[in-house]
């Protein structure tokens, strides 16, 4: 017999629901979770004593690590191309704690390299909109989720944007309105936080169109909400589509990330790349004029004779 209108907790990303209730128990299930544990320990390390800015940030001990791993790599590669600056984007926005996040790290990694960091959230401003496709995942996303309280946001962005606005008509209208600054300071992180696939494709058209100027030659992505979906749905199946377009326009998962990332975070698994195999720049040396070089290492076995 099957029993209907039974609450549960389980939702994407939390198969056996979200947490238990009471003492040890709670405790038992956060650190039973990698992602939690990982958050939690970076916590607690960023408390120790000589801790500073410096080694939090190389270790990945600074809240969404993710989103300050994508503002790096977007500044180291804007000050080894020559420009003076860089864009770093969020779409879905939500309550707003993710902005301030990315332009806490924008503060810190342009005061680190030199290099200019704009920071900007697309947001349709009133929660999500109803879905347009199954692939919107309707029966985890509903019309309404993730509203924003606007004045508390706007008091706390300092010099960050905030373009409110169905993002199919915002998105075009801010590379057109803003294509000279965007030249000065081309997109070098994008985080997708939009949930449903058809709201990521319309993001995804940052980087259709014959125009360069406005982008790095690889533009760093988050995606955030991979896990628990599969690839035929949501982000992924966004991202699948953008990349059936044409091969010289590709947004890939980074592999092996996890391997040469501090503490083999999860979030490792979320970042792609969008390579712009066509982009004028996409072949200029980022490395250094010499390069890297192995050099043959000594033969240890004729050391004792």
């Amino acid at each position: 017999m099957v029993r209907r209108n039974v609450g549960t907790t389980a939702q994407k990303g939390h198969p056996f629901g979200r947490r238990p209730a009471g003492g040890l128990a709670d405790v038992l299930w956060d650190w039973s979770k990698s992602g939690t544990r990982n958050a939690v320990r970076n916590r607690l390390l960023r408390r120790l004593p000589g801790v500073g800015s410096a080694p939090a940030y190389r270790f990945g001990l600074v809240e969404r690590p993710h989103y300050a791993y994508g503002v790096r790599r977007a500044t180291e590669s804007a000050a080894r191309l020559g420009h003076p600056g860089v864009t770093v984007v969020e779409f879905g926005v939500a309550g707003g704690n993710g902005l301030l996040a990315l332009a806490e790290h924008a503060r810190y990694y342009a005061a680190a390299t030199g290099v200019a960091v704009r920071v900007v959230g697309f947001d349709g401003g009133s929660g999500m909109p109803p879905a347009k496709d199954p692939r919107d995942m309707p029966y985890l996303f509903g019309p309404g989720f993730y509203t924003m309280d606007h004045d508390r946001l706007r008091a706390r962005l300092g010099s960050s944007e905030l373009v409110i606005g169905d993002l199919a008509r915002t998105l075009p209208d801010y590379l057109d309105t803003h294509a000279d600054v965007l030249r000065d300071h081309p997109v070098g992180f994008v985080s997708l936080d939009l949930d449903y696939y058809s709201s990521t494709s319309t993001a995804l058209d940052l980087f259709r169109g014959s125009a360069h100027g406005h982008l790095l030659p690889r533009v760093t992505c988050y995606l955030d909400d991979l896990p628990g979906t599969v690839e035929q749905i949501g982000e992924a199946a966004a991202v699948a589509d953008f990349n059936a377009e044409r091969s010289d326009r590709v947004v890939g998962r980074v592999l092996g990330l996890r391997a040469f990332t501090p503490f083999d975070p999860p979030w490792a698994d979320q970042i792609y790349v969008h390579h712009r195999l066509d982009h004028p720049d996409y072949a200029r040396l980022e490395t250094g004029a010499t390069g890297d070089q192995l050099p043959l290492a000594p033969d240890l076995r004729r050391r004792g004779r």
